[in-house]
């Protein structure tokens, strides 16, 4: 089990694995299944552990203390938007909103980690 979490390929199997799963308890559930949850719902807790291998292997520190403090500093930045745009917080639509940009920034951040794991080893 260690491996697929150290292991680029491994970690890219295990994004699949939870595909397949998704895609068939979406198929089961199709009448109860929430119509927004989509696939990369799932996927953040995942990308932030696969980065943190990530990037200890490619630069023996992590990043991952400061990608969850900018998920904290984007989670009030979005309650304010939220408060300044509508005057008020509605707790679905913005835990809607903060969940798919998690997502956005996680797999952004699972990239480019990627990228500095790939240098890391091609390079010098």
């Amino acid at each position: 089990m260690h491996d697929l979490f150290t292991n680029w390929l491994g970690q890219l199997g295990l994004l699949v694995v939870v595909a397949i799963i998704f895609w068939g308890l979406k198929r089961v559930f199709k009448r109860h299944w929430p119509k927004t949850l989509l696939l990369i719902d799932f996927w953040p807790p995942l990308l932030i552990i696969f980065t943190h291998y990530l990037t200890l292997q490619a630069t023996e520190s992590s990043i991952v203390p400061y990608e969850m403090l900018s998920l904290m500093i984007m989670g009030i930045g979005l309650t304010l938007l939220e408060v300044l745009q509508r005057g008020e917080i509605l707790y679905g639509r913005f835990f809607r909103l903060y969940w798919r940009a998690t997502d956005l920034v996680t797999i952004l951040v699972y990239l480019i980690a990627f990228g500095c794991f790939v240098l890391a080893k091609v390079g010098p």
